[in-house]
Formats: C-alpha cells, structure tokens, sequence
C-alpha cells in the first residue's frame, strides 16, 4: 500500500513539475497581437508615411520586449534608425541599441521595394 501511495505522489509530483513548467513564453506574437501592423494603430501609421521604395521596418526583442525600428537600403542615403516599444515610445537609436536585439526579423517592406537580401 505504502509503495502504491508513493508511486501516485511521486507521479504526481512529476506531472505538476511538467504541466507548471508549460506557459505562453512561447507566444509567437508581437506585442500581444496577431497582426502588429493592423492592430497598433501608430505603427499603421508609420508605414503609411514611408513613401521612399528603399524603407523597411524591422521587429525584434530588446531586452525581452518587442521593439520595431526602420532601415533604408538606400546606399547614397545616410539615415538615423528609431527603435520604438509596442506603445509607440521612442526607445533609442537603432545604432546604439542594435547588438542587443535578438528574434529580428523584416515586418514590413512596400511591394516596390529596391531592396535586396541576398
């Protein structure tokens, strides 16, 4: 009987470890929205300023938060790069913040774009 109820505990134990260890870390979204650039209605906004074929906006984690900021593959162009957090606030300068970010990806780049990835 004892190793009966110490098999039930010890499974137990096992199963709160497995299923306490499960969460929404994992959570592939942005800013806790499916699609960033219809639900943050100031990053909407950004990209219907960017007129230049060249722009881009790219998303990564900066310091565990979501964060976007601009690129111009224009190579005639000297531009300073923003870094903004899901609300919109200015973070910093992309330059200055850059080697920290991690999951960067493009977000979103216009259909003319004269930009290549190769």
């Amino acid at each position: 009987m004892k190793k009966r109820v110490c098999n039930w505990v010890v499974y137990g134990v096992i199963s709160l470890v497995v299923f306490s260890s499960c969460s929404n870390d994992d959570d592939t979204s942005t800013c806790k929205v499916e699609n960033p650039l219809e639900e943050l209605s100031w990053l909407n906004d950004w990209v219907n300023t960017l007129t230049d074929d060249y722009e881009y906006i790219r998303t990564a984690k900066y310091l565990g938060n979501d964060v976007f900021y601009n690129v111009n593959c224009d190579p005639l162009v000297n531009y300073v790069s923003s870094t903004y957090n899901c609300e919109g606030d200015f973070i910093g300068f992309t330059a200055e913040l850059r080697s920290e970010f991690t999951a960067d990806s493009i977000l979103w780049i216009s259909e003319n774009s004269k930009c290549s990835f190769e």
